[in-house]
């Protein structure tokens, strides 16, 4: 295939092909921010789909669309199912993917429609893409932890290298930022601990299982420099075992909260 061919079909693959029937897409998709200006999403949506209608493959008019009918969705006075716009939203989303794959923002956008549906899998995969199509954007990596900590075992650490990503892109958020520093002293610990010989096996699985319930008793007897010393154990002896991983953000805690005291809490 000649160059000029090649890119002729690189550009309608983006969505920025140029001709008539482009030109009057761009036109109605122009009318459409018009109307989200003012707030009219209905009528931005109708522009949207007239775009549409002059240019299938015109992938920006697919995203507008999208968050128009996601716009649509929250707000009381539409009419019909919310539910509805947001099946129309992702379908938006992932044409608009289709055709540019990539549009960032849209695996984002559509991330967060599959978040709203508990569908988490697909909300992570989609910022994974989001996260490697905007490096800056410190948003996705935030996104990311919080499913990764809350929504699947075993996932602390993954949870902690997107907390930590986000801070250092500039994050603003302070819970985020202060996850992220617990992350960084967790890592360092576990950074300066001996390498295992061997792979974690089922004993160190109900060893770690035992000291960390020992730990829990001694917090209640508020014994807490026993307990911190068995919580040091766990997290530097027993740190690679599937049972501390989903434990750390606990374990974490336990460590932030009490070890700097030299009294407990009243």
């Amino acid at each position: 295939m000649k160059g000029s061919a090649l890119v002729g079909v690189l550009l309608l693959a983006s969505g920025c092909a140029s001709g008539p029937r482009t030109d009057a897409a761009k036109a109605f998709v122009a009318e459409g921010l018009s109307a989200e200006k003012r707030g009219d999403h209905a009528a931005a949506v109708a522009h949207y789909t007239r775009a549409i209608e002059a240019d299938p493959k015109y992938a920006d008019a697919y995203f507008e669309r999208g968050y128009s009918n996601v716009q649509l969705r929250r707000s009381a006075d539409a009419p019909g199912n919310s539910r509805d716009y947001e099946d129309r939203a992702i379908l938006d989303y992932s044409e608009a993917i289709s055709l540019d794959p990539m549009r960032g923002d849209a695996y984002y956008n559509r991330a967060m429609l599959h978040s709203s549906r508990a569908l988490y899998r697909e909300a992570a995969e989609d910022l994974l893409s989001a996260v490697k199509l905007k490096p800056k954007d410190p948003e996705p990596h935030l996104r990311l932890a919080r499913i990764y900590e809350s929504k699947f075992e075993g996932m602390a650490m993954k949870a902690g290298e997107h907390y930590e990503k986000y801070a250092d892109l500039g994050g603003r958020d302070l819970e985020a930022r202060e996850q992220a520093r617990q992350f960084k002293e967790f890592r360092k610990r576990l950074e300066g601990a001996p390498a295992p010989g061997k792979p974690t096996t089922e004993e160190d699985e109900k060893k770690a299982q035992e000291l960390y319930a020992k730990a829990m008793d001694l917090l209640k007897e508020n014994k807490r420099a026993d307990a911190l010393k068995i919580v040091d154990e766990l997290l530097t002896a027993y740190g690679r075992t599937r049972f501390v991983q989903e434990m750390l953000a606990g374990l974490k805690a336990i460590q932030d909260a009490y070890k700097e005291r030299k009294e407990p809490p009243k």
